[in-house]
């Protein structure tokens, strides 16, 4: 039997190479395009990289894209045959322009992502490791708490985090003082995605020169070392993708000789302290 010849004036869909094999699927596919606009479907069809045998929702129905692009092709023919010349209409061009300012953005979206690699690493600190004078003695609480900030648009991962408690023996002490005693911390490792606030609960463990007293930790001083002044600072161990551990070191405050003496810690609320801000190009 002669199969009869298809009409004109309607998409050839049964025709098309990117149809489905059931008639019904590919006509309710059909009907679905002929609800929609050339210019909404050649939107559309700019969002998706996939070839013909890709999927694409247009409308409400998931079709194969090389389907819906003969259903385009198909209307652009019969446009130009009835205008008798290949013209693009005003509203073709504005599809076009909308597809460049796509094709734009996720370009520059690509290169803030992959070309430029952006590491950008602060803690805010807030009162933590507040050494204080007590009878004599010096007296640390226990449970500490640090929050990240992951700026940048990569991970990064706190490998350790250590205080020292320096020995100021001359006004130009700093950091790298000789007579330093440990405040370490139980080992533990924080990663800190990109675009991460990260409150952290770190615990002091018990070590020389630390003694448990209740929910904080002693430092039993001598008479002799009563009137020592020390300054507290913060060691951090960061590691980014494309780097071996870097070490930073911040001092926090002085502590107060005597009791009833504040720590010229800053006030509560501080801005956070700049670990790490680096750029790099990407693929280097």
């Amino acid at each position: 039997m002669q199969r009869a010849p298809m009409k004109a004036d309607r998409f050839p869909y049964e025709a098309s190479r990117w149809s489905p094999a059931q008639p019904d699927e590919a006509r309710r596919w059909f009907e679905e395009l002929e609800k929609q606009s050339p210019l909404n479907v050649r939107n559309r069809l700019t969002k998706t990289d996939a070839g013909p045998a890709g999927a694409v929702t247009i409308g409400t129905t998931q079709m194969t894209i090389g389907f819906a692009e003969d259903w385009l092709a198909w209307h652009d023919r019969r446009r130009e045959a009835s205008e008798g010349k290949p013209k693009k209409h005003w509203l073709d061009w504005a599809g076009w322009a909308v597809a460049v300012i796509s094709l734009c953005i996720t370009g520059f979206t690509a290169y803030r992502t992959l070309l430029i690699q952006r590491d950008d690493i602060r803690v805010v600190v807030d009162g933590a490791l507040a050494v204080r004078p007590d009878k004599g003695d010096l007296l640390l609480d226990q449970d500490q708490q640090f929050t990240f900030i992951n700026s940048g648009n990569r991970a990064a991962v706190i490998t350790e985090i250590y205080g020292e408690l320096v020995l100021v023996t001359d006004p130009k002490t700093g950091c790298d003082g000789r007579f330093a005693k440990s405040i370490t911390f139980n080992p533990t490792q924080i990663v800190v995605k990109p675009g991460d606030i990260l409150p952290v609960h770190a615990n002091v463990a018990q070590r020389y020169p630390w003694v448990k007293d209740g929910n904080a930790l002693r430092f039993r001083r001598s008479k002799e070392e009563q009137n020592d002044s020390y300054i507290v600072c913060l060691q951090l161990y960061v590691t980014t993708p494309d780097s071996t551990s870097i070490r930073w070191v911040q001092k926090l405050y002085s502590v107060p000789a005597k009791d009833g003496q504040s720590p010229d810690a800053p006030d509560r609320g501080p801005p956070p302290l700049n670990v790490i801000q680096q750029t790099n190009w990407g693929f280097g």
